[in-house]
């Protein structure tokens, strides 16, 4: 039997061959003679509809073998053609999928190498920013050194005067000796010859404490070079990575005997023992975005900013109060003292600060005349208890602390020298009171 036949017994369920010999029911039902005998025996009704058939009769099909299998090999060459066509997708994937594979190995190698370079530059920016704070360690090491050594250098001129004017009264007296003896005749000859002795051990003396004071004046100036150096090596630091220069750092330890020495000296006290505080003026809340060094070029475009004329010359020293951090980062806003040279640019300076309320960028700040400990502690026990009396404005000027009863100062003023001063105000304040009130009563 072919593939192409498809017609079954119903009782064997097998397909019929051209060989077999083949019988209907009344019913229309086709069955093999065999099969259908042999159900006869056990029932009288058809197998498939359970009806009652009367007789039977003999069939003769022709099966045409070839029909069904051109069909079949028809259909399993489409369905070859349909598994190439997919098998032929499966590669096309498979290559596309291979081409994908390898660009993303090739952007991980990439991405692999961009990763290591930042960890190489990160590590030198770890590097950069530890050698970094190592330079203003030093440089603020070298700045405290530079003051000491002023300080010393200003008690050693000092001693040099007073050593100098010594001697010259000690000239004038000899010279006033020798014109004595001169009348006196050779008698003095012993005595000329001692003070003679004396003046020479004087002027031994004198030499010695000359080149003492210009072995100290080059300290200091050395000093001054390499705090120079460091602060342009804190000007230029980027990312790039900076090594402190060994002349720096030599002549630092040069210095570490004179800093163990000496106590190193508060902020406070560096400033109160300035004796040019009368010209100096102090910038509150400036934004730490414009900071940058030399610091009197930010005093300058301040002053551009208030249309005040200034130039480098003319301001002595710009210092920030705030201390760095263990980072060496300054907070958002920081106070600034600026000395002046003369205690006329301060006060021209202090005229215009009301130019800076508008400005866009320097409106936050707030500038004062400086008050040394000793006046500042004058001005808040003054601006506390001469309240209760009507002064509303009390402040400094030219270095003195002044009160008013009028906000713009057109009222009689009053110099506040001491807090027994206060005191005596707010006592006589007191008794007034009580006598105007027992003259009430």
């Amino acid at each position: 039997m072919s593939a192409g036949s498809s017609i079954l017994c119903a009782i064997c369920t097998e397909n019929f061959q051209t060989s077999d010999t083949i019988y209907n029911t009344s019913c229309g039902h086709v069955f093999h003679h065999s099969c259908i005998q042999d159900w006869r025996i056990r029932s009288t009704q058809c197998p498939v509809c359970r009806a009652r058939y009367a007789n039977m009769q003999k069939l003769f099909l022709n099966f045409d073998e070839n029909a069904g299998g051109e069909s079949m090999i028809n259909e399993l060459q489409a369905k070859l053609q349909s598994c190439d066509s997919n098998v032929n997708k499966l590669y096309e994937q498979l290559n596309n999928a291979e081409v994908n594979f390898l660009r993303l190995q090739g952007q991980y190698t990439t991405a692999k190498e961009e990763i290591n370079l930042l960890k190489g530059e990160l590590s030198k920016r770890n590097d950069s920013e530890t050698n970094f704070r190592l330079l203003q360690k030093q440089y603020t090491e070298a700045e405290e050194n530079i003051k000491k050594l002023k300080d010393k250098n200003q008690y050693l001129l000092l001693q040099f005067e007073g050593k100098t004017k010594e001697i010259q009264l000690k000239t004038l007296e000899i010279s006033t000796l020798k014109d004595t003896m001169g009348c006196m005749g050779t008698s003095a000859i012993g005595s000329d010859s001692i003070l003679k002795q004396q003046l020479k051990i004087m002027e031994q003396k004198l030499r010695h404490i000359t080149r003492e004071l210009q072995k100290e004046i080059s300290i200091s100036t050395q000093v001054s070079i390499d705090k120079m150096k460091l602060q342009s090596l804190v000007d230029q630091y980027g990312a790039v990575q900076t090594e402190p220069s060994p002349n720096v750092v030599n002549n630092i330890q040069e210095q570490k005997p004179i800093e163990k020495k000496n106590r190193k000296p508060t902020e406070k006290e560096t400033i109160t023992n300035d004796s040019t505080h009368l010209t100096s003026v102090v910038i509150k809340r400036f934004p730490s975005r414009h900071i940058s060094y030399p610091l009197i070029d930010v005093i300058m475009a301040l002053a551009s900013a208030i249309q005040m004329p200034l130039s480098t010359y003319d301001i002595h020293d710009v210092r920030i109060l705030e201390q760095r951090s263990v980072a060496c980062h300054l907070p958002n806003m920081v106070s600034l003292l600026v000395k002046f040279k003369t205690l006329h640019l301060k006060i021209n300076f202090l005229h215009n600060k009301s130019k800076v309320r508008d400005h866009p960028e320097y409106g936050s700040i707030l500038i004062y005349e400086y008050m040394d400990d000793n006046t500042s502690s004058l001005f808040y026990y003054a601006k506390r208890k001469l309240a209760a009396l009507g002064f509303i404005n009390v402040f400094c000027q030219n270095g003195q602390l002044m009160a008013s009863k009028d906000r713009n100062g057109a009222v009689k003023l009053i110099h506040i020298k001491s807090r027994d001063q206060v005191d005596d105000m707010l006592s006589s304040n007191a008794e007034s009171i009580r006598l105007r009130k027992m003259k009430v009563t």
